[in-house]
């Protein structure tokens, strides 16, 4: 993008670049669908299954009791672990198996929820019932342990208080005799206890089950995170494109580079690579010949007398038919017309307007070089040869085009259709005022950029510009191949009138209305004046004779000029 244009994007035109570049968008975000799926198809399949143990003491409602948080940590624990490797025939280390348990606990509860991750849903069961019985185990061995070791103590307990009571005789020292006794008596009572009590460590809530389907990878989450990575790739590369394109897209980027007004902007019916047909004669009506009609009032509006307008253009928006409708358009608003320039610039002239090539003159008057058009007699065309010799050419006149001047209204210089930078200096220092013609996503901001300062430099005003955008070429083929299609449709009963031997009159000619002298059957032999004349023998534009063109003032029909 230019270094003139406006660093910030607005909402707005953040949007025109996605709508701009949407192709880009769709094609990265495929992309990202596809290494979504490649990956979600290479990605390993995990299954969970859960098992929950109930580790509240029996006949307490206490959930203080027990710290949860300590539980889950001892079923992770070294110990756990090796136990439930063994059960399972893990070749591991107790370590890596203990990674695929994850353990939770609900708020304010005794229970635990232990998840077991593996590559198949049958081992995501065992594992997770292999963990439960493993802890449960550890928690039974822990609590024996701990009966053991009080039974242990109240053991040794009992043992000193008889080896106390033993030299006490009855009748000597009843009273801590008595008190020895009844120690011994509660010891024994909860040696009793703990040597019947049962252990109690919690209990597994069923097996775990087998899960139905895999917890991971996701479709679903891969697919979305495809689809975003994919998008949000191709908006940053489709911004990093647009900013670096220097192609003109709107008239406001138009108006920005070329430092003037936008005069008109329509869609236009022009291929760009070959001729086609001429919108200012061929739809009079359409959005595109009444742009160039909005140019003409322009131009006219403010016009004394006769005026030179220059139409130019960056030179890189290929074969472009604007200066030529310009100048049809200035000739059916009834001013005397003519279109210069290069000879290849004017040369589409010859074929869409009939302009018939005028003898070869020694005179150096550019005036005595005007051929006129068949179709429109208003206009004229004048070559001024080739680009590099141009400027000889317009030395030879004096730099001035006024012998011109004095046989037309207005003048349109085609500065558009050339190939070198030097030939729109070379026009602009003819031209009264200069209107620029760009192409949507085809002229560029550098290249309008140069021309403004170019005309600068030979003080040509710039009235605006004039922004056309080529219309798709298949819809454009279509369309000529139906009016084509009715241009060769015969008319109703044609067939019935005209023998079919007669001899047709080809396209380009006229049919003299002169009379003939004919001779009765078995007379003299007849003379008669041709009846058909060539496209070459017409009379000059303007002329009353008896062989002038049927449509005098104004555009044929496409049927009457040639293909």
């Amino acid at each position: 993008m230019s270094s003139s244009q406006q660093s910030v994007v607005t909402i707005g035109q953040f949007f025109g670049i996605l709508r701009r570049r949407l192709l880009l968008l769709l094609v990265l975000v495929m992309l990202g669908v596809l290494a979504a799926g490649a990956l979600l198809l290479r990605t390993p399949k995990t299954y969970e299954s859960t098992a929950v143990v109930d580790i509240s003491p029996p006949g307490s409602n206490s959930s203080s009791t027990v710290s949860t948080i300590t539980e889950s940590r001892i079923v992770t624990s070294s110990s756990v672990a090796l136990e439930a490797k063994e059960t399972l025939a893990f070749e591991g280390t107790p370590t890596d198996l203990a990674s695929r348990v994850t353990v939770t606990s609900p708020l304010a509860s005794q229970l635990l929820n232990i998840t077991f991750a593996a590559g198949s849903a049958q081992g995501a069961a065992d594992g997770a019932n292999a963990f439960a019985h493993a802890y449960l185990d550890y928690r039974t061995q822990i609590a024996q342990k701990d009966i053991t070791l009080r039974i242990g103590r109240i053991q040794s307990q009992v043992a000193d208080l008889q080896r106390s009571l033993a030299p006490l005789k009855p009748g000597q020292n009843d009273t801590q005799r008595s008190s020895l006794q009844n120690q011994i008596q509660q010891l024994q009572n909860q040696l009793n206890t703990y040597q019947t009590s049962v252990v109690n460590p919690g209990h597994q809530a069923g097996d775990a089950p087998v899960p139905a389907s895999a917890s991971s990878p996701r479709p679903v989450l891969y697919l979305a995170g495809g689809v975003l990575f994919g998008l949000l790739l191709g908006i940053v590369l489709a911004v990093m494109r647009d900013r670096r394109d220097d192609r003109v897209r709107d008239s406001a980027e138009l108006e920005h580079s070329l430092g003037a007004p936008v005069i008109a902007e329509s869609s236009s019916i022009e291929s760009g690579s070959r001729l086609g047909e001429l919108a200012a004669v061929d739809a009079a009506r359409g959005a595109e010949a009444d742009a160039y009609r909005t140019i003409t009032t322009t131009v006219a509006s403010d016009a004394a007398g006769s005026r030179i307008v220059l139409l130019c253009g960056t030179g890189q928006d290929g074969l472009s038919l604007a200066p030529l409708n310009l100048a049809a358009t200035f000739a059916m608003q009834g001013l005397r017309t003519v279109i210069a320039g290069p000879r290849q610039a004017v040369q589409p002239a010859t074929e869409l307007l009939e302009v018939s090539s005028r003898p070869g003159s020694q005179s150096s008057r550019l005036a005595d070089q005007l051929a006129p058009s068949a179709t429109l007699p208003l206009l004229s065309v004048l070559s001024l040869g080739d680009e590099v010799s141009l400027g000889a050419t317009l030395r030879a006149n004096g730099d001035r085009l006024d012998d011109v001047l004095a046989r037309a209204d207005v003048i349109v210089l085609d500065g558009v259709n050339i190939e070198l930078p030097s030939t729109s200096l070379r026009l602009g220092q003819l031209a009264d005022e200069a209107v620029v013609v760009a192409y949507r996503n085809r002229s560029t901001h550098a290249g309008i950029e140069r021309l403004a300062r170019q005309l600068a430099q030979v003080n040509t005003t710039v009235l605006g510009g004039v922004l056309l955008t080529r219309r798709a070429g298949l819809r454009a083929r279509l369309r000529r191949r139906r009016s084509d299609a009715a241009l060769r449709r015969p008319a109703a009963g044609a067939h019935s009138s005209v023998p079919e031997d007669a001899p047709t009159t080809p396209v380009g000619t006229f049919t003299s209305s002169a009379p003939t002298n004919s001779t009765p059957t078995g007379g003299a032999p007849t003379n008669s004046a041709p009846t058909h004349g060539t496209a070459s023998a017409r009379p000059p534009a303007g002329s009353s004779s008896s062989g002038e063109s049927a449509y005098p003032g104004s555009a044929r029909p496409a049927s009457a000029r040639k293909s």
